[in-house]
């Protein structure tokens, strides 16, 4: 499982420490103990991570304050895969840090971008074509010319016969 160290900032392979009473989780990189992940939280598969996305992470959390850097980090992102795996970055360090506003903002960053791709795959229906409504107007103009014509030819045979011509 891999975690972000509240002690050195690294992500790293979190390995088990064996103590009386109960199993811990400890940093790879620099051995601080970490606190194990709530009862009931998902876990995460690990995707393959390319080495230039885990070069850009590393570099964002050198600088993990600073706003720009977060956008930097996201406007690398390519796609939904890449944009996934930011959020899964993001969600990782909420584990740890609940109340972190940076992770926060990133992830909801992540969500507006991954909901601005997927409704722009979308296929969209094509638009209304110009002046169609106009021929229906004049087809129904001409059936009702044709509707006046034949009540005032039923009404004049009606008048003929009724005078007994």
């Amino acid at each position: 499982m891999r975690i972000l160290c509240e002690a050195c900032g690294a992500v790293a392979e979190a390995r088990r420490v064996a103590r009386p009473g109960a199993d811990a989780l400890a940093c790879s990189a620099c051995g601080a103990e970490v606190a194990l992940p709530p009862e009931g939280a998902p876990a995460s598969a690990p995707a393959p991570v390319p080495a230039a996305d885990e070069a850009t992470w590393e570099s964002l959390l050198a600088r993990w304050g600073d706003e720009a850097a977060h956008r930097g980090y996201l406007d690398a992102q390519q796609g939904l895969e890449g944009l996934a795996r930011a959020g899964a970055r993001y969600r990782e360090v909420l584990a740890v840090r609940p109340g972190d506003a940076a992770a926060q903002r990133g992830r909801d960053e992540v969500l507006r971008r991954a909901t601005a791709l997927g409704l722009a795959a979308l296929p969209r229906a094509a638009p209304p074509r110009a002046g169609g409504g106009r021929g229906k107007w004049i087809a129904l103009g001409a059936l009702g010319a044709l509707l006046l014509g034949a009540a005032g030819w039923t009404l004049a045979a009606a008048l003929r016969a009724g005078t007994g011509r």
